[in-house]
C-alpha cells in the first residue's frame, strides 16, 4: 500500500507543480494585455502631438497671412488719404504729408536694416579670399602669381648661362 509520506510528498509536488502552472498562465494573460495598451497610449498620444504641432503651425501661417493683409491696408489707406490730401489741400499740406510719408517709409527702411545681423551677411565663397590678403578664385589675377614666378625662373635660368659666355 501507500504509505502516508509518500501521499504527503506527491501533494506537495503536485500543489508547487500547479501553483507554477497558474503563475504562468497569469503572467502571459496578463503581460499581453498590458504591453496592448502602453502601446495604444503611447500611438494616441503621439497622434495627439501632431495634430498639435499642424495646429501650431497653420496658426503662424494664418497670423503671418493676416498681419501682411493688414500691412497692405495700412499702405492702401495711407495711399488713399496723400492722394486725397493733394486733391482736396493747398500745395503746403500737400508736401508737408509728403514728407511725412517718406519719413515713416525711411524709419521702415531703417527698422528692416536694423533687424538685420550683420554676422549672417558674408561674402560669397565663390570668390571670396581664402585668406587675409589673397585674391579670390574669380579674381582676374587668380593664379597669375605663379605663373609669373615661373615665367621669371625660366628668364633667369636662360640668362645665368648667357651672362657667363
Amino acid at each position: 500500500m501507500v504509505t502516508t509520506s509518500a501521499l504527503v510528498i506527491t501533494s506537495v509536488v503536485c500543489l508547487f507543480i500547479g501553483a507554477g502552472i497558474g503563475l504562468l498562465i497569469q503572467r502571459t494573460l496578463l503581460s499581453s494585455g498590458s504591453p496592448k495598451d502602453v502601446e495604444a497610449k503611447y500611438n494616441a498620444l503621439q497622434d495627439e502631438f501632431q495634430q498639435y504641432q499642424q495646429n501650431v503651425a497653420q496658426h503662424f501661417v494664418d497670423t503671418s497671412r493676416l498681419v501682411i493683409e493688414a500691412q497692405q491696408r495700412q499702405r492702401d489707406l495711407r495711399e488713399h488719404l496723400v492722394s486725397g490730401a493733394l486733391q482736396l489741400t493747398s500745395a503746403e499740406v500737400s508736401r508737408a504729408i509728403l514728407a511725412q510719408n517718406d519719413e515713416q517709409d525711411s524709419e521702415n527702411n531703417t527698422q528692416l536694416l536694423d533687424n538685420l545681423d550683420p554676422a549672417s551677411l558674408k561674402a560669397p565663397t565663390d570668390w571670396a579670399p581664402k585668406t587675409p590678403g589673397s585674391s579670390g578664385v574669380l579674381s582676374e589675377e587668380f593664379g597669375l602669381k605663379e605663373e609669373q614666378e615661373e615665367t621669371d625662373s625660366i628668364e633667369v635660368k636662360t640668362a645665368t648661362p648667357k651672362s657667363t659666355s
